[in-house]
């Protein structure tokens, strides 16, 4: 031992700057914080003429893209500049993911000046405008926790790779954000206390932490041999399952019974813009998801056969028809978002299926009637509702990208999905020997779960704490807390294996993957397909 300690430590270069100065290591990470509070100084200073916040969005979406790019080209064909480009790419698109953040922050605060000035009452305090009111909002900060967890962890050495996993998912993030829209909104005044930025902060943070951590797993489970006919497979299912829960309402496979794709609609008046509950169909879309369907099936009929027998040429045709799904998939979103942008008169495009259910808005929100009086109609006097209100504001209702977000955000996620598992599919053994050791792959995932876990608690903690204090008591079982909680547990569950039970490897994988699953419906299901006290968000 004694001859050990004596013997010289030895640095290469590299190391040698790094240990000379601790802190450089850390500057891709912390410069875009110190650029994003100087930008938006500079959005104070400059007012309402300043760049917004959407297009600093879409700024930051281009750099992650391009990082992504750079980093994967860095695992195929290994290049210093290649990484480096990709490590600074990440660093500006983190620099203006928290900019943007920082500019809407401002103009939220400018919002809620309008409003004093109009109605008149007292100077709103500084918790009010921070903006974390809706989906918008925590989708920026969600993308932020997952870039800046990316960028300190890429800059150690030899894990630049995972970037090019993360930041596409990041990407999908801040892509949602943008269909969403960034119309700002005022929470209702129950809500309105310092626990909401501290809540909603803490929930962001723990997504982007998570979104991470379930990158290694993949990453973890590609080193350790997992086929990849075995994750195209669970990727056609989630791409199956998006196909058949999208168009219509959730249950119904409204794309496999009627071979259609039903969009949502917007009314839009003077200063005022609502989104519909009525659907009017996309041509063509329908029957190219429906393509794609056939192909994702003989996608699952080829490699489960090529698993279970080894089949080569099973094996071939899988590949084949995987590659045709992601240009049916391809063909299906560009079919999708060039209709919606393009389609002006869409009457002929509505099922008159639907006027029964619409005349309760109808009758609700234009109508002005009580529920009392709603329940006594009858059938046909909800349609006749529906009818004379689409002939009096026919012109008015149209497409918009921000009426299916999730939906939109969902087929595109089920396409990038298919998308890597093809690119993991060439040269596999290369992208393998890129990738550091399984022992320190599943070291990070165990930190970086560790880091989750603790996060969910407070996450919990602070949204009880929250929760008394606006509705009267801790906790009610609502959607979102439950779904926040089964993750929370997931992870727990996660740690108490290795901890207790010494799991380490594929199985604590699987449960990183399934604890980001969870959120990932505690993010979006719950806000779009469950009712709750968390709907607004």
């Amino acid at each position: 031992m004694s001859e050990v300690l004596e013997q010289p430590v030895v640095l290469n270069k590299s190391e040698a700057k790094t240990a000379g100065w601790p802190v450089a290591s850390y500057l891709p990470a912390m410069l875009p914080i110190i650029g994003a509070v100087l930008m938006t100084l500079a959005r104070i200073k400059a007012g309402t003429g300043f760049i917004s916040d959407g297009a600093l969005i879409v700024i930051a979406l281009a750099c992650y893209l391009t990082a992504a790019v750079f980093l994967l080209t860095n695992i195929y064909a290994p290049s210093s500049t290649a990484q480096r480009l990709g490590l600074w790419l990440t660093s500006l698109g983190v620099f203006f993911n928290l900019s943007s953040w920082g500019v809407r922050w401002i103009a939220a605060r400018d919002h809620e000046f309008e409003i004093l000035a109009r109605q008149g009452g007292e100077m709103p305090w500084f918790f009010r405008y921070i903006p974390f009111a809706n989906l918008y909002d925590l989708s920026i900060a969600f993308a932020f926790g997952a870039g800046l967890t990316t960028l300190l962890i890429t800059r150690r050495k030899n894990m630049s790779f995972l970037g090019a996993l993360s930041l596409p998912m990041i990407s999908l993030i801040l892509l949602l954000a943008l269909f969403i829209g960034n119309d700002i909104i005022s929470l209702q005044p129950i809500l309105d206390s310092y626990w909401r930025p501290i809540h909603v902060g803490v929930a962001s943070l723990s997504y982007g932490v998570a979104l991470v951590c379930f990158a290694i797993a993949v990453l973890y489970l590609l080193k350790d041999g997992v086929k990849t006919e075995s994750m195209a497979i669970w990727t056609s299912i989630f791409a199956l399952a998006v196909i058949a829960t999208i168009g219509g309402a959730f249950g119904s496979f409204p794309v496999f019974t009627t071979g259609t794709y039903r969009a949502s609609t917007f009314f839009v008046g003077e200063g005022t813009r609502v989104p519909l509950p009525l659907r009017a169909t996309i041509p063509y879309v329908g029957a190219i998801l429906i393509i794609s369907t056939l192909l994702l099936l003989g996608v699952l009929a080829c490699f489960s056969q090529y698993l279970a027998k080894a089949s080569e040429a099973a094996k071939t045709w899988g590949h084949r028809l995987l590659a045709f799904a992601l240009v049916a998939q391809g063909l299906a979103i560009t079919a999708l978002v060039s209709q919606i942008k393009s389609l002006k008169n869409i009457l002929p495009l509505i099922d008159t299926t639907q006027y029964a259910q619409f005349g309760q808005w109808v009758a609700e929100h234009a109508a002005g009637m009580p529920s009392e009086q709603i329940a006594l109609l009858s059938s046909a006097e909800l349609q006749n509702l529906s009818a004379q209100f689409i002939r009096e504001n026919g012109s008015l209702l149209q497409f918009s990208l921000n009426a299916n977000p999730v939906e939109l955000a969902s087929l595109i996620t089920a396409f990038a999905g298919t998308l890597f598992v093809i690119l993991f599919s060439f040269r596999t053994e290369r992208i393998r020997e890129s990738l550091p050791p399984l022992e320190r792959l599943d070291g990070m995932m165990y930190k970086t779960a560790s880091v989750t876990f603790a996060l969910l608690a407070m996450l919990l903690i602070t949204g009880a704490v929250w929760a008394n204090e606006s509705w009267g008591r801790y906790w009610a079982w609502d959607p979102k807390e439950t779904g926040a909680f089964v993750a929370w547990l997931t992870y727990a569950a996660y740690l108490h294996t290795r901890i207790a039970r010494g799991w380490t490897g594929r199985r604590s994988a699987y449960f990183a993957i399934a604890g980001f699953l969870f959120i990932v419906f505690t993010y979006l299901g719950v806000s779009y397909l469950l009712k709750g006290l968390h709907s607004y968000a």
